[in-house]
């Protein structure tokens, strides 16, 4: 591979490592999964990334395939963003390249950071309104496609981006937006790569136009690509939507516009403390009703586990004991806000312990969040690792979900307190296991398999919230039917023919060499939610 570095190097402005410790370093991600890569690229341009891609696509055509893996801040928590070919890492296409604050528009590049962006809109009175990890980049937030806690009330990530450009396999730059039947025919009549990619996703949704009816019929499911039911809209056809939740796949995100909001006002909160879940999930339902833009749950027992780490809330004066814990939110205009909590409020049974927000008590508040990182960062604990996040339990099943885990908690003898955001019916738990000993990775699949069977049984899935990388790839295996399963792989091969661009993810996933990656060492740095 040095040889190939020296090469590369040569051909592109940015740089090519492949000294090992540099590529350790890109090895993991926040998933149970290590890889080393053969080669790390820091791309400083397009022109970087076209000449990496088309380097990378002639190899493969001479049957010296090398795996590409696109890489932001490595926040994927299902081994997305690591693999053993080329990682191309986008952290120096991180540019804000034009805010247009009269048509509420933004244009930047995929390695700019969500808090990075929002900071720069800030002082120009607009935000990109999504509730996920600061540290998660433009590119990733499309790449992951994920539930965020404020999605029920701004719609997510899919709903602000408007038009982008990328970067095919084969090294050829395309837009992606709306075009109409006339267009894409012009598209069509061309000789480029993008005449025939066109040609083969036209031919793909006339030929399986049934499978991508039945699959629109599973809205709550990220898996394969599952946006294809949003291609053709009316009389359009937009290949945009097939990039959201393909996890780098597909192609290289080079250039984004995205919608902006004006900053919404100041969040009126409330803090609610249930011991008897029944009564909980009735104040959840009506609070749901409300449209609030955060109505989160959080199992109480993490709150006194944080506690004996002095990590204690003072806006709780006495033991809350074993129950959960309710945070609503509501950003709407002061009047408005104000009504719906006090309608909250109002349906609060008596016994229940309450606290509002005030603006003495705002800063306390705030710190909820970092509790929640205390807890998944507990040394005394072992490493709370990410397994199965983000699964999707219908609202109706919530009671008949909490009652599973108590028996999975039995069963495998387990703690598994619950969080998530009931308005989006996205939950996580982290099992305290020790993935660097052989008890601990046979736990780990003893839980994946009972838990993946808990969502099932509660018409839930484990890819409602976001897609499967290569962990979650291994529990939805089966599920896929043969029909489906031949969708997705012509959707890749139109896009991707010579299978280059993460080909362990998604459909290619394997149970041996994703066992054979487990992690056999606690992974550095801080674990977040």
């Amino acid at each position: 591979m040095s040889k190939l570095a020296e090469y590369l190097n040569r051909h592109i402005v940015g740089n090519v490592f492949d000294r090992p410790s540099i590529c350790e370093a890109y090895s993991t991600d926040r998933s149970i999964l290590q890889m080393m890569p053969q080669a790390v690229a820091i791309p400083e341009s397009v022109d970087d990334v076209r000449r990496l891609l088309r380097f990378v696509n002639q190899l493969a055509v001479r049957d010296l395939p090398t795996a590409v893996t696109v890489r932001g801040t490595g926040l994927d928590k299902t081994g997305a963003s690591i693999g053993s070919g080329l990682i191309i890492s986008t952290e120096r296409l991180n540019k804000i390249e034009e805010i247009d604050t009269r048509g509420r528009l933004v244009r930047v590049q995929p390695g700019i950071t969500l808090g990075e962006l929002n900071f720069a809109l800030y002082l120009q009175g607009f935000c990109l309104p999504i509730g996920c990890d600061p540290s998660t980049t433009i590119g990733g937030l499309i790449a992951n496609c994920p539930t965020d806690s404020m999605l029920n009330r701004y719609g997510g990530i899919y709903r602000y981006v408007e038009r982008a450009e990328i970067v095919l396999p084969s090294g050829d730059l395309i837009q992606l937006a709306p075009y109409r039947q006339y267009a894409i025919d012009a598209k069509i009549a061309s000789n480029s790569a993008e005449g025939i990619l066109y040609r083969k996703i036209e031919h793909i949704l006339d030929e399986q136009a049934d499978t991508i009816l039945d699959r629109s019929m599973r809205p709550f499911d990220a898996v394969g690509y599952a946006n294809i039911t949003r291609v053709r809209e009316g009389r359009t056809i937009n290949l945009l939507p097939l990039m959201f939740a393909s996890q780098g796949t597909l192609g290289v995100i080079t250039d984004v516009i995205l919608q902006i909001e004006p900053l919404p006002p100041e969040p009126k909160r409330l803090l609610a403390s249930f011991h008897d879940l029944k009564s909980a999930q009735r104040f959840l339902n009506y609070a749901c009703d409300l449209e609030p833009y955060q109505l989160d749950v959080y199992d109480l027992r993490i709150l006194e586990a944080t506690a004996q780490c002095g990590k204690k809330s003072d806006l709780f004066t006495r033991k809350l004991g074993k129950g959960m814990l309710i945070l609503a939110g509501f950003d709407y205009r002061r009047f408005k806000s104000a009504k719906r909590l006090r309608q909250c409020l109002e349906a609060l049974p008596d016994n229940v312990l309450r606290i509002e927000e005030t603006p003495e008590n705002t800063q306390k508040f705030h710190e909820i969040s970092n509790i929640l990182i205390s807890y998944l960062n507990d040394s005394r604990s072992g490493e709370r690792t990410p397994v199965l996040d983000d699964v999707f339990v219908p609202s109706v099943s919530f009671g008949n979900f909490l009652n599973g885990l108590k028996t999975l908690e039995r069963t495998l003898d387990l703690e598994l307190p619950l969080y998530g955001s009931f308005s989006t019916s996205c939950y996580t738990v982290r099992p305290d296991i020790d993935c660097t000993t052989p008890e601990g990775r046979h736990k780990l699949v003893d839980f994946l398999k009972s838990y993946s069977n808990l969502v099932d049984t509660c018409n839930g899935s484990i890819t409602g919230n976001g897609p499967e990388g290569q962990v979650k790839a291994l529990m939805m295996e089966k599920s896929l039917g043969v029909g489906e399963r031949q969708l997705y792989a012509a959707i890749k091969e139109s896009f991707d023919p010579n299978n280059i661009m993460n080909p362990h993810v998604k459909l290619g996933a394997n149970p041996r060499k994703i066992a054979s990656h487990l992690r056999m060492k606690e992974r550095g740095g801080i674990i977040t939610p």
